[in-house]
């Protein structure tokens, strides 16, 4: 079962599971599992503890490419998260 979810409201249409940030880029993201929704380039993060989803956060002004829609992420051997855009480039996940 999913221990997280939102409704196809405001243009969500399509999440794209990600990765749970274990880089040290961004030490604000540690713990965070990324998530994104294809069709408004929302990019959302929450934290696992206790069997439950907690600390849900809109990470979408921050994190989101402006190229286009989010359709993959990945993950180096650092922990450090990329996001990847229909338009093709690859975004890496960095401190502001």
């Amino acid at each position: 079962m999913p221990v997280i979810e939102y409704g196809h409201v405001a243009g969500l249409c399509d999440v794209n599971g990600g990765y749970v940030y274990r880089g040290t880029r961004v030490p604000a993201l540690a713990g965070y599992y990324l998530y994104a929704d294809y069709c408004t380039g929302f990019v959302g993060g929450f934290q696992f503890v206790g069997g439950a989803a907690s600390g849900s956060r809109n990470f979408t002004s921050s994190l989101s490419p402006s190229a286009g829609s989010i359709v993959s992420f990945g993950e180096d051997a650092r922990g450090d998260v990329y996001i990847v855009s229909y338009a093709g480039p690859v975004y890496r996940i960095v401190a502001p």
